[in-house]
């Protein structure tokens, strides 16, 4: 029993298997198992949340959860304002709220746990993502030039939509997880991670697979968003290699790292995208040779669909701009207070002929799913005008605060810290066009929070709390650090 209750109260036990499972709910032959094991996690994440609080006060120990605070505290009274006639609606709205707490003070929060080793936390995720993400991705290509095609539940998985999906449940999804292992594989490289975190450097071959195998699928996939998340991450880690560390230079020095950033932003994004045809190209003939159904010299084989991995849909925003303008209409319903997550589907029906773009998709999930495909857009959606100033004010001072000491700190070259950052900054730029950053219960939203947390500790470390620096809030001493 005591073993129980250590594991039960065990955040960093949490994180990493709360992290572990969402990756696995994109597999699609692990989903049913993998969700259901979410849903008991769920409760264990909001039992953490309530008992934390009460024992070790998290919250207001939280850098700058002063502003998460108040952001949760309105997004509690656009619940009761937009109370739906719907219970399941409503319960949904009361799990978004829990969830975003569980994204706030356990994930984001890990800098209030003074004594974790941080990064043999994290190496222990990178590594289970980095073997995770190769095997499956081996399988996948595998079955694509097999010419395997398989649909269960009315998901297609290997190929859907002319789209490479490898095992995962959707294109989108596999370019994301793709993305993130790469980035793993690129901290895992770091000398200073390895040696604090206490464990064993991963082999090179699992490290060159992960890269390669990833790297393929990325490209296959055809995701548009995930490949800017891509080269978002390594415009902005050029960026820093050119600026970091040297502050003491002329105009005339400026402008010449100015040039250099901005051709190589130019470079990555014209070598991925050429590279991205090729590969697409390459690996279309080659499945087009190599198929089973290509085999049999039957009419219905010769009739087959090549597989040419690019979107169906042609149009560059992929309908993202009429969700958009679907969106303006439905923020005039609660300009300032938001509509509540949960309310946005049932809304949608009332206001649009077909509802919300997309949510005829979703079936049964619609209600739970529908989404505008853009990060901000969503909060201002659901938590209206003031959520959003809050959550804007909270993100701003963060990022200043951290942005600071990378460009300015001199050690830390084999830090893993100038990776985390630019996955940060990538991931506001992709959130711009994908379901992200707070409102979806999804490896690709909770992922951020957990890179936003350890990027948080080092903060924490640049930044440490100073026994003087205190203020009172209601007969209650404070730190500053919570503002």
């Amino acid at each position: 029993m005591t073993r129980f209750k250590a594991a039960l109260l065990d955040t960093s036990l949490f994180r990493r298997s709360y992290i572990i499972c969402l990756l696995l709910c994109n597999v699609t032959l692990l989903l049913i198992p993998a969700y259901a094991a979410l849903a008991v996690m769920f409760v264990w994440g909001s039992f953490l949340v309530i008992y934390n609080e009460v024992k070790r006060h998290t919250a207001l120990k939280t850098r700058y959860g002063f502003w998460l605070i108040l952001f949760l505290t309105a997004s509690l009274i656009t619940l009761v304002f937009h109370i739906s006639s719907q219970l399941l609606t409503n319960l949904y709205n009361v799990v978004m709220i829990l969830h975003a707490a569980i994204c706030f003070f356990i994930f984001y929060g890990v800098h209030t746990e003074k004594h974790l080793n941080f990064r043999r936390e994290f190496y222990a995720i990178c590594s289970f993502v980095v073997y995770c993400t190769t095997v499956l991705g081996v399988i996948g290509i595998a079955c694509l030039m097999a010419g395997i095609k398989v649909e269960i539940m009315g998901i297609g998985f290997i190929i859907f939509e002319n789209r490479f999906t490898g095992m995962y449940m959707n294109p989108n999804y596999l370019g994301y997880i793709a993305v993130f292992a790469i980035f793993c594989c690129h901290a895992l490289t770091k000398k200073e991670f390895i040696e604090i975190s206490g464990r064993k450097r991963v082999s090179r071959i699992w490290l060159g697979s992960c890269l390669a195998v990833n790297g393929i699928s990325l490209l296959l996939c055809d995701s548009n968003a995930s490949m800017v998340l891509m080269i978002g991450y390594a415009t902005v880690f050029c960026v820093y290699k050119i600026f970091c560390n040297d502050f003491q230079y002329d105009f005339k020095k400026l402008v010449k790292k100015t040039v250099a950033s901005l051709l190589a932003g130019v470079f990555i994004v014209a070598s991925l995208l050429f590279v991205r045809n090729i590969v697409q190209i390459g690996f279309s003939e080659v499945v087009r040779m190599t198929s089973t159904i290509s085999v049999l010299e039957t009419e219905e084989a010769k009739d087959e669909e090549i597989i040419t991995f690019e979107h169906e849909n042609t149009n560059l925003d992929s309908g993202r701009i009429t969700l958009w303008k679907q969106a303006a209409q439905m923020f005039t319903v609660s300009p300032v207070m938001g509509v509540a997550r949960g309310n946005i589907y049932e809304i949608g029906e009332r206001m649009f002929e077909h509802g919300v773009k997309f949510s005829d998709k979703y079936g049964w999930f619609a209600p739970y799913i529908t989404d505008f495909h853009n990060g901000y857009i969503m909060i201002i959606i659901s938590a209206g005008l003031l959520g959003f100033v809050l959550f804007c004010i909270f993100g701003v001072k963060f990022f200043l605060s951290i942005t600071k000491h990378v460009l300015r700190n001199q050690t830390l070259g084999d830090s893993m810290l100038p990776c985390m950052y630019a996955f940060l900054c990538a991931y506001l730029v992709f959130a711009l066009v994908e379901i992200t950053i707070l409102f979806n219960l999804t490896f690709m939203v909770v992922s951020f929070w957990l890179i936003m947390g350890y990027t948080s500790c080092f903060l924490t470390t640049f930044e440490p709390d100073h026994p003087l620096e205190h203020f009172s809030l209601l007969g209650m001493k404070l730190r500053k650090t919570l503002l």
